[in-house]
């Protein structure tokens, strides 16, 4: 086996030619729990760690990186640099951390996956599909647990008007063929990550497409139907076939990052109507002739689509304002903007003269 089996081409051969040195070789990193690493090199697999704190990116599982070894042969490899990404998928840090988290790296397929043992959470496959879409990654929808849906027809329509032009999936364990068409859509060399909830059935599909990785499982509990964290670390398979699959840990909180050209994307019906507003930096809430505002009155389009848009867009505006002080000059400006369309628009006035 070569670096070719897990991704290596002539791309990542030119990027690394700038900054590789004799000393320092080529890897991925296959494994990843807190501090420590395990990558894949020529020779084999092999644990890593960090040659300084100066490193700057911190790497994560996808990531190409360059390694050299220890003084002693039974050092880990230390990681000397880490290439430029072709693809990053990153949320905000669960908790009270203010800071960016990278999931993973040059994927170039993330497979967002929800049971069917429960009704389908339109909101949070939305969530997860803006930040799949920023990440440069393209997004397919896989339902698992078919066999416990209770309205299969209503589930697909409902998957159809969230997940807008993405490719849909649904399986179960029980359906082999369904297994084997999702396999059928994967080749030799793709990266695709698994991304979910606990519980949703992520490590069981890995093990359906490669029985042999042992990805650990679990039920979910029986008094609320949750799931348990059974992955706690994320790692790389590579399955027959030749694709690499990412299992994550399942995720309670997906708190947006940055969000571009992700929530375009996930709302194409919201930014093609865009397109029609009087202001070309219409915020699609109180501005006069949106054509948004006025398609929402009008009956067509669903308003919690509008208004899930408009949640995820204020979430990326306000991480945009922390780290970023001409993100904040500017909505400092485009709220006085606002503030004086109120003002002397006769339609958002309240009747005693004050703004509505």
């Amino acid at each position: 086996m070569n670096l070719s089996d897990w991704g290596w081409d002539a791309e990542w051969a030119a990027r690394a030619s700038e900054i590789a040195t004799p000393k320092n070789h080529p890897a991925r990193v296959v494994g990843q729990e807190r501090g420590r690493w395990i990558v894949q090199t020529q020779d084999g697999i092999a644990p890593a760690r960090r040659a300084s704190a100066s490193l700057g990116v911190s790497p994560v599982v996808g990531d190409w990186i360059l390694v050299s070894p220890g003084p002693m042969p039974t050092d880990p490899l230390s990681v000397s640099a880490v290439l430029p990404r072709r693809s990053s998928l990153s949320r905000g840090a669960a908790g009270t951390a203010d800071a960016q988290q990278v999931l993973a790296a040059n994927v170039d397929v993330a497979w967002v996956v929800d049971s069917l043992d429960t009704p389908l959470n339109a909101r949070r496959l939305e969530r997860y599909l803006a930040v799949v879409w920023e990440s440069g990654a393209t997004p397919h929808l896989v339902l698992t647990k078919s066999d416990l849906a209770a309205d299969l027809a209503g589930v697909r329509a409902a998957a159809r008007s969230v997940a807008v032009g993405v490719e849909t999936w649904i399986v179960s364990t029980s359906d082999t063929e369904a297994v084997e068409r999702l396999r059928g859509s994967l080749r030799a060399g793709l990266t695709v990550v698994l991304l979910g909830p606990s519980g949703v059935g992520k490590s069981t599909l890995i093990n359906l497409l490669h029985p042999e990785a042992g990805a650990a499982t679990s039920p979910v509990r029986e008094w609320d139907g949750k799931g348990r964290h059974t992955t706690t670390r994320r790692e790389l398979f590579r399955i027959p076939g030749g694709a690499l699959l990412v299992d994550t840990p399942g995720i309670r909180e997906l708190r947006v990052w940055a969000l571009e050209e992700g929530l375009g994307h996930t709302f194409p019906e919201i930014d093609e109507l865009s397109r029609s507003c009087r202001f070309v930096d219409c915020r699609h809430e109180v501005e006069p002739g949106c054509a948004v505002i006025a398609a929402e009155r009008a009956g067509q389009i669903d308003p919690e689509r509008v208004a899930s848009f408009r949640k995820l867009r204020a979430e990326a505006a306000f991480q945009a304002r922390k780290h970023d002080a001409l993100a904040r000059r500017a909505a400092v400006a485009e709220h006085k903007t606002a503030l004086k369309t109120m003002k002397y628009h006769h339609k958002l006035k309240r009747p005693d003269g004050g703004s509505a």
